[in-house]
């Protein structure tokens, strides 16, 4: 009982045998997605397209970078209505779980704010879109702000935070009604 390599296996250790199929099979092939054949042009007019071409490409790099500014600015927006859930869901006792919850609210949107460079460092240095990616870093921002907004609202609900006159009787004057009145004993 002999065993009989596959044909495919004799054409790929065979190196005459790859000379002697045809190419032109290969050849009518389309290229797959992103990727084309470009066939260095010796005249004027093929090297004005390979410049329009380049051009397109520059403009659709273009448009994927600020896309991607974009969905960066978009990643506090998704996080937006879970924090509300689970801040409501928490409740308002003084706890441990919920006031480390609601703190979290305050210093994670800090540090996100002063750190926006390294957040958006894939997409900065490119001239041509530096307007959308400052809008998109403002937004960044702004959604920052709204999870604050989550933490703040929330420490309020507990309690937290000193906003009452009660909160601050400590360094209240005490008013003496009885000054200026005169007094008559009877």
């Amino acid at each position: 009982m002999s065993v009989e390599p596959f044909e495919w296996a004799v054409k790929l250790c065979n190196l005459k045998e790859e000379e002697a199929t045809d190419s032109s099979a290969i050849k009518t092939l389309p290229s797959p997605p992103g990727y084309g054949v470009v066939e260095v042009g010796k005249n004027q007019h093929e090297s004005q397209g390979n410049k329009a071409t380049e051009a397109i490409r520059m403009k659709e790099l273009n448009n994927l970078l600020a896309q991607k500014a974009m969905s960066i600015a978009m990643q506090p927006a998704k996080s937006i209505p879970m924090n509300m859930i689970m801040s409501y869901m928490s409740g308002t006792s003084l706890q441990i779980i919920p006031i480390m919850a609601a703190l979290m609210l305050l210093s994670g949107p800090l540090k996100a704010i002063f750190s926006i460079r390294a957040a958006f460092k894939p997409v900065l240095g490119n001239k041509e879109i530096q307007s959308q990616v400052n809008s998109a870093m403002f937004l960044y921002i702004v959604f920052q702000g709204a999870l604050m907004y989550i933490g703040i609202r929330k420490l309020n609900a507990m309690g937290l935070i000193p906003n009452t006159k009660s909160d601050w009787l400590t360094w209240e004057l005490p008013v003496d009604y009885n000054i200026g009145r005169k007094v008559f004993a009877f």
